[in-house]
């Protein structure tokens, strides 16, 4: 299976004062792209039942953003372990340059011990199946 697309506009309050989006606003945009990921690990999307904590997140700034621009943030598991996994973002204007490069590391968790948990073959699998990200998508620096 190929990786995730999600589109985004890009609002008047993502910008900040100097008039481009803010930086932490592109992990907003990144959050939003892993929804899929999150329903792969919790189908129904149940807070009640979440199962899923950041361990950290990082992005690479490549290009300034502007309201009213529409941007497309790709999607791709980059490495599955026991209880972790890597997802990788890259975000794309509609003039097709990279504006930004994201990865979240994200771990299967269990919040009734407060321990990370082993990942069930079948989310693995099918986490491994998103594999693939963009032709071309910049490497982290």
């Amino acid at each position: 299976m190929p990786m995730f697309t999600t589109d985004i506009p890009v609002r008047f309050n993502d910008c900040d004062a100097l008039g481009h989006v803010n930086n932490g606003t592109y992990f907003t945009y990144m959050e939003e792209a892993r929804t899929p990921i999150f329903q792969i690990c919790n189908p129904q999307l149940d807070v009640g039942k979440w199962n899923l904590i950041v361990a950290s997140a990082r992005c690479d700034f490549l290009k300034q953003v502007h309201f009213g621009e529409h941007l497309t943030v790709f999607t791709w598991v980059g490495r599955v372990g026991n209880s972790s996994f890597v997802v990788e973002h890259a975000i794309q204007n509609r003039r097709q340059e990279w504006v930004a490069r994201g990865q979240a590391v994200l771990i299967h968790y269990d919040y009734t011990v407060q321990r990370p948990a082993a990942l069930p073959e079948s989310v693995s699998a099918a986490l491994r199946a998103h594999g693939e990200g963009p032709t071309g998508s910049p490497d982290l620096r």
